[in-house]
């Protein structure tokens, strides 16, 4: 008898124990899926992991980069309808997910965003002797009642993936009347900031642009040295010529706009001392200024990467003054940036025909083309 009751008591202990290895490997388990690791570990190395919500946020910013550059169609009078997620997210993420997005849609455009109830809730019918479950979500025609009577124009559905190496979050509107799609994309962590930096990206230009509701100037300043041939009085000069542009970024740093100023010198006096004939004008041989306003367009995609070479064109419109003489110039310019702050460009501007004058007496009349190489330092 005693022995029996020695037995029974160690019971609870055991209980005890398995329940708290029980309570460990739950944790163990929940605690998991807050990790995103952004690399795979090399040897004698740790993990870079990054956190749950922050590979999330990522993927939201996307998604707002997107409203606000409009590039989401079907936003008008918006239900969010139906929110599928993997088997290893808890349930309670859905509501969670639900407000995210309706945060970002909110709060980047002027969308009314509608809670339809009806398009979730399920009807039990007696059929006989069974019982029949109808959704409205596999009834177009009960969908197209509920919109018409809940204001609603288009449907949002989404659909969340979550795996340990990233997260996908795909989104489709479609129309409630004919059920065609209007709009659908994903977006795919290993494809945001969590990939950027290892093909070399400077993810921090495009962030701010990513952020912020307003537009935010972006002004960059560049130092150039040319070697130009320049239409002259009487032929072609070569010059030796040095400039400074300022150039305002917008549309996602893809165009630029501001101004260049130059002054360029007549190569041969730079080598020896060289007196010019009785008469005679060099319009490279003392003071000179050009003046140009200019539009550049960038050609690097949807984001820069400087591991590559990426093209540019800009486009002048201006002109030079000189001692006795006033012209204007149209230039063009085509430029290699390598790296970040380095680019080589070529030119070629069109000089139209004007008189330079010394004194008050005219000495003959400029046109023609100039053409060149330039060398760029961005800064």
């Amino acid at each position: 008898m005693f022995q029996l009751h020695d037995r029974t008591a160690k019971i609870p202990a055991l209980l005890a124990l398995g329940g708290a290895l029980a309570l460990v490997c739950a944790l163990a388990l929940t605690a998991a899926p807050l990790a995103l690791a952004a690399d795979a570990p090399k040897a004698g190395q740790e993990a870079n992991e990054r956190n749950f919500y922050e590979v999330l946020e990522d993927v939201l910013a996307d998604f707002e980069y997107d409203l606000k550059n409009g590039n989401v169609n079907g936003l008008k009078d918006l239900a969010i309808r139906n929110i599928a997620m993997s088997e290893n997210v808890p349930p309670s993420f859905r509501s969670h997910l639900e407000l995210l997005v309706t945060e970002r849609i909110l709060k980047t455009t002027k969308v009314r965003v509608v809670q339809c109830l009806p398009c979730r809730a399920r009807k039990t019918a007696l059929n006989g002797d069974q019982v029949v479950v109808t959704s409205a979500e596999t009834n177009p025609t009960e969908l197209s009642r509920i919109a018409k009577t809940s204001a609603i124009e288009n449907f949002l559905d989404l659909a969340f993936s979550y795996q340990p190496r990233g997260m996908v979050l795909s989104m489709t509107i479609s129309s409630p009347e004919s059920g065609s799609i209007i709009w659908s994309r994903s977006y795919n962590s290993e494809m945001t900031r969590a990939n950027a930096f290892r093909r070399g990206i400077d993810y921090t230009q495009t962030d701010e642009a990513r952020k912020q509701t307003e537009y935010a100037p972006s002004v960059q300043y560049r130092g150039i040295l040319y070697y130009l041939f320049q239409p002259n009085i009487g032929g072609t000069t070569g010059t030796l010529g040095a400039g400074f542009r300022m150039m305002e970024r917008y549309d996602n740093r893809r165009k630029e706009v501001g101004f260049e100023v130059d002054y360029f010198k007549d190569s041969s006096t730079l080598v020896g001392s060289t007196v010019p004939a009785a008469g005679t004008v060099n319009l490279y041989g003392g003071f000179n200024l050009t003046l140009l306003f200019q539009h550049g367009w960038n050609f690097f995609g949807e984001e820069e990467n400087y591991n590559k070479v990426r093209g540019g064109l800009v486009v002048g419109l201006g002109g030079t003054y000189a001692s006795g003489f006033l012209g204007g110039l149209a230039r063009a310019q085509y430029e290699w940036r390598l790296g970040k702050h380095y680019a080589v460009s070529t030119t070629l501007g069109y000089r139209p025909e004007s008189t330079a004058f010394l004194n008050t007496t005219a000495v003959g009349d400029v046109s023609g083309l100039e053409f060149g190489i330039g060398i760029n330092i961005l800064y």
